[in-house]
C-alpha cells in the first residue's frame, strides 16, 4: 500500500486501458510503476504541504474563520509570521482577536501579529502599525518595527515612534525630513516630534508655536494613522508630565502649558480642574482663548458643568462687550445663553441665543440657537411656543433637527385640545419641514377633524391623511395610520436603480471584509460607526449583510439606519430584509402561536427592545431579547412552571441571555398584558411604561380613541416605542407573513 493505495499485482488491466503504445498490452509491472510513481507524487506533494502554526492551511483557515484562536495561543510569539501563509492580512484580524481576549498569553503575541500585519497595503497596514504603536509606547522600542521597510506615512509614523521610547530625538528629526516635501505629517508625528524637539540636547528651537498649535487644537484630523489628533495630544501631554512636567511650559510658556492641562481635564469631565487651570491662562495669557476658539469651547463648558457658573457669566458679558462679532462673538454669545440656562434664567439665555443667532458660522450653529430657544420655551412657556416657531422656521436649515421640538409641541396641544393651534403649526411646517414631522401633524389634525374636534376644519380628513400618505421618507408609523384610515395600501420599499459605486473606498470595503473571513465580526463595528457618511449605500448594504450573515443583527441594523436616513433616500426591499430580519425565527413563531399573539407582534416587539441581541442589558436592568427585568421574569417563570411548562428557576437566576428562555418568557408576559389592555397597543405601552402609569395616563384622558391617546403620553420613549413596535410589526407582516400592513394596525388599535 503506497499513500493509501492498495497495489494488486498481476491482476489484468481494465478494458481499454494502455499505459504502453497502442495495440501493445503493457506488462504488469508496467502497470504497478504506473500506479506507484502516481501514488508517491501525491504522497511528495501532501507532505510538502504547507503549514500554519502546526496545522494544514485548511485547518488554520478554517480555526481562524470561526474565531478559535487556541492555536495562535498556544504556539510560540516568534512563529506568529506563519499567519501570512494564510494571507497578507491575517495576523492583523487573529492581532486584534488575540489583544481582546486579553492575558498574558495574549500580550506576547497580539504585538508579533500586528508585526506581521505590516506586510499588508493601505488601511490594512495603517491600522497594523497603529495598533503596535500602542505596545510600542507603552513598552520597549521593537527593532524590527524600527527596520520595517516602506516609506508608507503608518511605516514613519511607526519608526519615529520606535527612535523615541529608544531616545533616539536627532534621528526622528531626520526621518521626517527624508520623508520628502509630499508627506503630510499627522498628530502621532506631530507630537514625536515636539517632544523629539523638546528633549534634544541639540540646542535652543523655535518650537513654542508649533507646540501651541499641536496642544491647543491645531492639528491635522486624518493625516498619519493609528489615532486621533486627542489620542496623540493627550499621549505627549502624559510624556510631559511627571519628571518632565515644566518642559512644555519652557518651551511654549507657561499659559500655553495651563492651556492644554485644562483642555484634557475638560475632556475628561473634570470641570473644577479644568477651570483652576484655565484660571492661570486668562491671568497670563488671556488671547490664547481668541486665538484658540476651540479652548473657549472648554471654558465655556467649564463654566457650565463647573461650581462657578456666576464667574463664567460675568466673564463672557466683559467679553460680549468687547467682541464686536465674528465666531469669536458666536461662541461669547452661544455660552453665555448655555450658562444662563444651566442657571434657569431662561428669559436671559433666549436673548443671548437670539443674539449668537446673528453671528453663527454654519447651519448647525444656526440651528442649535434656535433649538435651544424653542425647547426653553416648551418648558417654561409652551403656549407661546406656535408663536416662536413662526419667527424662527425661516431661518432654521435642518428640518430634522427639529423633530423632537415639534413632537413635544404635538403632545401639549393635543392634550389641551388647541386644535386650531395644530392646524397653525401644520400650516407653517408644510411648506419646508421634513416629512416626519408633516406626516405626524397631518395624520393627528385628519383624525381631529374626523373625530368632531375641530368644529371649523380647513380641510377634510381624507386631505389631511392624503398629506400624511405622501411623505415618502417619513417613517411608516403615520404613512400606515394614514392609508388605514384611507382605505389604501402602504408600499413601504421603492424601486429605482442606485448611481453605481464608483470605487473610492475599495481598500476600506477589503479592510472590512476581513473581519468577517477571518473571525472578528464582533470586533468590526467599531471601524465603521464613526464613518459611515463616506461609503454609498450599495456599500454599507453590502457590510450590513455580512453582519446578518454572521448573525449580529443588532450592527446589521445600525448599519442600513446609517444610509436609510439619508436624505431622498427611499428604502428598497433588501433593505427592509436587513433593516427587519427574521432572526430567531424557529423560536419567535412557536412562543408567538403557545401564547396566541402575533407573531409580526413579537417580532415588532424584540426588534424595537433589543435588535436581537442576545446579551443586551438596559441601565435599570432589563435583559436579553424581550429586555425583561428580572422580577418579572420570575413571575413568568412561575407562570410557566404551574402550567407544566419549562422550570426555568431550577438552576437558580434565569438565564436571560438565553434566546429560548427569554423569548418564551417575553411572550408569555405580553400575553398576560394583551388579557388586561384594551387592545393590543396598550399592551405594548404598559410593556414599555408599566401598567400602572399607563392605567393613570389613560385615567386622565379616557375620551381620546388610542391613536390620539398615544400622543398625549407624557415619556417621549413610550410615545416613540408604541409608534416603533407597531411600524416594526406591520412590516414583518408585509415582509413575512402575507398580510398588508393596513391589516396589522388594525390588529394592534383594535
Amino acid at each position: 500500500m503506497i499513500s493509501g493505495t492498495r497495489i494488486v499485482l498481476f491482476q489484468e488491466e481494465p478494458s481499454g486501458f494502455r499505459p504502453g503504445s497502442k495495440g501493445f498490452p503493457a506488462p504488469r509491472f508496467l502497470v504497478f510503476l504506473w500506479f506507484s510513481l502516481f501514488s508517491l507524487a501525491g504522497c511528495l506533494v501532501s507532505c510538502g504541504a504547507e503549514t500554519v502554526l502546526g496545522l494544514t492551511r485548511e485547518e488554520a483557515a478554517q480555526r481562524l474563520k470561526s474565531g478559535d484562536i487556541a492555536f495562535i495561543l498556544d504556539s510560540p510569539p516568534d512563529a506568529m509570521g506563519e499567519l501570512t501563509r494564510l494571507h497578507v492580512s491575517a495576523p492583523y484580524y487573529a492581532g486584534l482577536l488575540v489583544k481582546a481576549k486579553g492575558g498574558e498569553e495574549s500580550e506576547a503575541r497580539a504585538p508579533a501579529l500586528f508585526e506581521a500585519g505590516l506586510s499588508g497595503k493601505g488601511r490594512l497596514q495603517r491600522e497594523a502599525a497603529g495598533e503596535l504603536m500602542r505596545f510600542i509606547l507603552a513598552g520597549d522600542a521593537r527593532r524590527s518595527s524600527l527596520e520595517a521597510k516602506g516609506r508608507a506615512p503608518a511605516i514613519l509614523s511607526l519608526r519615529a515612534a520606535c527612535l523615541y521610547k529608544l531616545g533616539r530625538f536627532a534621528e526622528i528629526e531626520a526621518l521626517y525630513k527624508g520623508a520628502g516635501p509630499s508627506f503630510e505629517p499627522g498628530p502621532w508625528d506631530r507630537a514625536f516630534s515636539l517632544l523629539a524637539a523638546l528633549f534634544a540636547d541639540s540646542g535652543e528651537r523655535e518650537i513654542a508655536g508649533a507646540a501651541a498649535d499641536f496642544f491647543l487644537g491645531r492639528t491635522s484630523p486624518s493625516a498619519g494613522s493609528g489615532a486621533s489628533p486627542e489620542e496623540a495630544r493627550r499621549w505627549a501631554l502624559g510624556e510631559l508630565g511627571g519628571r518632565n512636567a515644566g518642559r512644555l511650559a519652557e518651551a511654549a510658556g507657561s499659559a500655553v502649558a495651563a492651556a492644554a492641562a485644562g483642555h484634557v481635564a475638560v475632556v475628561r469631565s473634570a470641570y473644577g480642574e479644568g477651570l483652576v487651570h484655565f484660571r492661570t491662562v486668562l491671568e497670563e495669557d488671556e488671547g490664547l482663548f481668541f486665538r484658540y476658539p476651540a479652548l473657549l469651547t472648554d471654558l465655556g463648558r467649564a463654566f457650565q458643568f463647573g461650581s462657578s457658573p456666576n464667574e463664567g457669566m460675568r466673564l463672557f458679558q466683559d467679553w460680549d462687550a468687547r467682541i464686536q462679532g465674528g465666531e469669536l462673538k458666536y461662541l461669547i454669545l452661544y455660552y453665555a445663553g448655555r450658562i444662563q440656562r444651566q442657571l434657569r434664567r431662561y428669559a436671559q439665555a433666549s436673548e443671548y441665543f437670539a443674539r449668537a443667532l446673528d453671528f453663527a458660522p454654519d447651519a448647525l450653529q444656526s440651528d442649535a440657537c434656535i433649538w435651544y430657544i424653542l425647547s426653553m420655551s416648551l418648558q417654561e412657556q409652551p403656549g407661546e411656543t406656535a408663536a416662536l416657531i413662526g419667527r424662527y422656521i425661516s431661518r432654521w436649515r435642518q428640518d430634522d433637527y427639529f423633530a423632537d421640538i415639534l413632537d413635544r409641541l404635538a403632545r401639549y396641544l393635543i392634550a389641551k385640545r388647541r386644535w386650531d393651534t395644530l392646524a397653525e403649526v401644520f400650516s407653517l411646517i408644510e411648506p419646508r419641514s421634513d416629512g416626519a414631522s408633516i406626516a405626524k401633524y397631518a395624520y393627528i389634525l385628519g383624525r381631529a377633524v374626523s373625530e368632531g374636534f375641530i368644529s371649523a376644519a380647513p380641510r377634510p380628513p381624507e386631505e389631511y391623511f392624503k398629506v400624511a400618505l405622501a411623505q415618502g421618507n417619513a417613517p411608516f408609523y403615520y404613512r400606515v395610520m394614514a392609508a388605514s384610515r384611507l382605505g389604501a395600501a402602504t408600499l413601504p420599499a421603492g424601486e429605482g436603480k442606485e448611481p453605481p459605486d464608483q470605487g473610492a473606498n475599495a481598500d476600506d470595503m477589503e479592510f472590512l471584509r476581513g473581519f468577517f473571513e477571518y473571525g472578528a465580526a464582533d470586533l468590526a463595528f467599531a471601524f465603521i460607526k464613526d464613518d459611515t457618511d463616506r461609503f454609498s449605500p450599495g456599500e454599507l448594504r453590502t457590510l450590513a449583510a455580512a453582519f446578518a450573515k454572521a448573525e449580529h443583527w443588532e450592527e446589521s441594523i445600525r448599519v442600513v439606519t446609517a444610509y436609510a436616513g439619508r436624505p431622498g433616500y427611499v428604502m428598497k426591499k433588501q433593505d427592509l430584509v436587513l433593516y427587519y430580519p427574521r432572526a430567531f425565527a424557529d423560536l419567535v413563531e412557536a412562543h408567538a402561536a403557545d401564547a396566541e399573539i402575533p407573531v409580526e407582534l413579537l417580532f415588532g416587539l424584540i426588534r424595537t427592545e433589543s435588535a436581537f441581541a442576545p446579551g443586551i442589558r438596559s441601565r435599570v436592568g432589563a435583559a436579553g431579547l424581550t429586555q425583561l427585568m428580572p422580577a418579572t421574569a420570575r413571575e413568568m417563570a412561575d407562570r410557566i412552571r404551574r402550567r407544566g411548562g419549562p422550570n426555568y428557576t431550577e438552576g437558580g437566576e434565569i438565564d436571560l441571555e438565553n434566546p429560548a428562555a427569554n423569548i418564551h418568557l417575553g411572550a408569555v408576559y405580553l400575553r398576560y398584558l394583551m388579557d388586561r389592555a384594551e387592545s393590543p397597543m396598550m399592551a405594548l405601552l404598559a410593556y414599555n411604561g408599566g401598567m400602572g402609569r399607563l392605567r393613570r395616563w389613560r385615567n386622565a384622558e379616557p375620551k381620546l380613541p388610542g391613536d390620539l391617546f398615544l400622543e398625549t403620553i407624557e415619556y417621549p420613549e413610550t410615545r416613540e416605542y408604541g409608534r416603533k413596535v407597531l411600524s416594526a410589526a406591520a412590516a414583518y407582516g408585509y415582509l413575512y407573513y402575507d398580510m398588508t400592513m393596513e391589516a396589522v394596525v388594525a390588529d394592534i388599535y383594535r
